[in-house]
């Protein structure tokens, strides 16, 4: 079996399982959507890298880790700014 083929079968059972999981335990219908959402935000996200890793180059791949990395900074440190405050 190909490395990328047992990636792309490990992130849909992982995804798979989070949607389970999520569908399962939440009540209200907003959360549910809220959750799904996200959740298929994270597999377009995690299958586009492993994606762009055996496609491209390893400057692409890195460039776009770089990237997401500095996002997730942003959104840490300008979450108030961001999402608004309690």
């Amino acid at each position: 079996m190909k490395t990328q083929a047992l990636l792309y079968y490990i992130g849909a059972f992982i995804f798979g399982g989070l949607g389970i999981m999520t569908f399962l335990q939440l009540e209200k219908t907003n959360y549910k959507v809220e959750a799904g959402t996200f959740i298929i935000a994270a597999s377009l996200v995690y299958y586009g890298m492993v994606t762009l890793y055996f496609k491209s180059s390893k400057n692409t791949f890195l460039l776009a880790n770089l990237i997401l990395a500095v996002l997730a900074l942003c959104g840490i440190f300008f979450n108030d700014v961001l999402f608004g405050s309690h």
